[in-house]
C-alpha cells in the first residue's frame, strides 16, 4: 500500500453529505410504513383468502407474519450478490439501481388490492435494501483507517435519525388520507427518486483497488465463527435479542388495536399512538447510545455492562403487554429503550473485539446476517402467537433471550482480545 493511502482523503468528506442523505432518505422511507404493515397486511389476508381471524388465527398469523419477513427474506438472498456487483460493477449504479427500485415498490404498496401485491412491494423493498452496505463499503473505499470509524458512526447517525422519524411521519400521511396508503407511497416514493437525484448529480464513483474475493457461504462462515469460545455465546445472544425485538415491531400494532386486550386504541388511533410509543423507545435508545453508553461502559466494563443490561431486557420486554397507557406503560417504554440501547453497544463491541483478526470483517457481516435471519424467522412465529394469545410473542421472546443472557452469567469468563488465526483456534476456557 503507497504512502498516500495513509493519509486523510478529502473525497471522504465531499462525500459524506448525499451519503448521509442517502441512508436518510432510505431508513425515513423503511420506517414509514412501520405503523401500517401489520395491520395492512391482516386486512389484505382477511379479504385475499376470506379467513374467519377468530376461527383461523393460527393461519392468518403465518400469512401476515410472512408478509412482514419476506423484506428480510429478501434481503438475505440479494444482500452478498449486490455487494459482489458493486465490487465489479462499481458502488455508483449499484447504490442508483437500489434507490430507483425503492420507487417501485414504494409505488406498488400504495396500489396493492391483495396480499399477493403487498408481497412484492416488500421482496423488492427487502433488495433495494442492500445499499445500506453498499454506502457503508463506499466510505471505506475513500476514508483513511484513522477516520474511518467517524464517518460510519455519521451514517449510523443517519440511520438512527430515519428510524425515529419515520413511524410518526407515516402515521400522519395516514391520518391524512383516511388510514389509505397513497399518499404514504408517494411520500416515500418521492423521497426516494429524489435519493436517485442526489446519488447521480453528487456521487462519483470511488477511486479503489478491485480485487477477486474468494467465495464462501454464509454457513460456511458462521460455522467457523461458532468454533471460537466465547463468540459463540456473543452471537447467540445478539441473534436472541434481534429475535426478541422483531416480534415487538410485527405485532406491536396489533397489540394496541387487539379487543381482547388491555390497550384496545381502536383502528383509528393505533397507527398514530403507536408510532409515537415507538419514536420514544427510538429516541432512548438513541441518547442511550450516544452519551450514556461512553458513561456507564468506561465505570463498568464491557462485560457488567452487557450482563447487567441484557439481564435487565428480558423482564422489561415480557412486561410490555401488560403496561396499561400512559402510566405505567410509559416508563416500561424508557426502560426498553435504555436496555436494549445498552445491550447493543456493547455486544457489538465485544464481537469486534472477540473475533479473530484474520476474520474480524466476516464476523461483523455475519452478525448483521444473523440479525437479517432473526427478522425472517421471528414474524412467522410471531403473529401464529399472536393469533393464540396477544402477550404470547413478547413472553416467547423473552423466553428466548434468557438463554444467551445466563450463558454470559455462567459460560462468559472475560472477552478474549484480538483472537488468533482460524486455523489455530483457542482453546476454551
Amino acid at each position: 500500500m503507497d504512502e498516500s493511502s495513509q493519509k486523510p482523503i478529502p473525497a471522504a468528506d465531499k462525500a459524506m453529505r448525499p451519503l448521509f442523505l442517502t441512508v436518510l432518505i432510505d431508513l425515513l422511507g423503511f420506517a414509514m410504513f412501520i405503523p401500517d404493515l401489520q395491520l395492512r397486511g391482516e386486512k389484505l389476508a382477511k379479504s385475499t383468502f376470506n379467513l374467519d381471524p377468530e376461527k383461523q388465527a393460527v393461519i392468518l398469523g403465518l400469512v401476515v407474519g410472512f408478509g412482514l419477513a419476506v423484506y428480510s427474506i429478501a434481503q438475505l438472498f440479494t444482500g452478498t450478490w449486490l455487494g459482489r456487483m458493486s465490487d465489479i460493477k462499481g458502488r455508483r449504479p449499484v447504490l442508483l439501481f437500489s434507490a430507483a427500485l425503492s420507487v417501485v415498490a414504494y409505488l406498488l404498496y400504495g396500489v396493492a388490492d391483495n396480499i399477493y401485491l403487498l408481497y412484492l412491494s416488500r421482496a423488492l423493498s427487502g433488495v433495494a435494501a442492500a445499499n445500506l452496505g453498499v454506502a457503508f463499503a463506499y466510505v471505506a473505499d475513500v476514508s483513511s483507517p484513522q477516520e474511518r470509524a467517524q464517518k460510519l458512526g455519521m451514517l449510523g447517525a443517519a440511520f438512527g435519525i430515519g428510524f425515529v422519524f419515520g413511524p410518526p411521519l407515516g402515521a400522519v400521511l395516514l391520518k391524512v388520507g383516511n388510514d389509505n396508503p397513497f399518499w404514504l407511497a408517494v411520500v416515500a416514493a418521492g423521497l426516494c427518486a429524489l435519493n436517485v437525484f442526489f446519488i447521480w448529480k453528487y456521487l462519483p464513483e470511488p477511486e479503489r483497488e478491485r480485487t477477486e474475493r474468494p467465495k464462501s457461504s454464509m454457513v460456511a462462515e458462521l460455522g467457523k465463527a461458532f468454533k471460537v469460545p466465547g463468540l459463540n455465546i456473543l452471537l447467540l445472544s445478539f441473534f436472541a435479542i434481534s429475535f426478541a425485538f422483531t416480534n415487538l415491531e410485527t405485532t406491536y400494532f396489533r397489540l394496541l388495536e387487539a379487543p381482547n386486550w388491555i390497550y384496545n386504541f381502536g383502528e383509528n388511533n393505533t397507527k398514530l399512538y403507536g408510532s409515537l410509543i415507538l419514536t420514544v423507545v427510538g429516541i432512548v435508545g438513541a441518547i442511550t447510545q450516544g452519551v450514556l453508553v461512553g458513561k456507564i461502559v468506561p465505570k463498568l466494563g464491557e462485560l457488567k455492562t452487557f450482563r447487567i443490561f441484557y439481564t435487565s431486557f428480558v423482564p422489561v420486554f415480557a412486561s410490555v403487554p401488560y403496561g396499561a397507557m400512559p402510566f405505567p406503560g410509559v416508563i416500561g417504554v424508557i426502560l426498553l429503550g435504555l436496555t436494549n440501547g445498552l445491550s447493543n453497544s456493547s455486544i457489538n463491541s465485544m464481537i469486534s473485539q472477540s473475533a479473530p483478526a484474520d476474520m474480524r470483517g466476516t464476523i461483523m457481516g455475519l452478525t448483521q446476517s444473523l440479525g437479517s435471519l432473526a427478522r425472517v424467522v421471528s414474524p412467522l412465529i410471531a403473529s401464529p402467537l399472536f393469533g393464540i394469545r396477544p402477550d404470547a410473542p413478547y413472553l416467547w421472546g423473552a423466553v428466548v433471550a434468557t438463554i444467551p443472557a445466563a450463558l454470559m452469567w455462567f459460560k462468559f469468563k472475560e472477552i478474549p482480545q484480538n483472537g488468533p488465526p482460524t486455523d489455530e483456534p483457542v482453546m476454551g476456557h
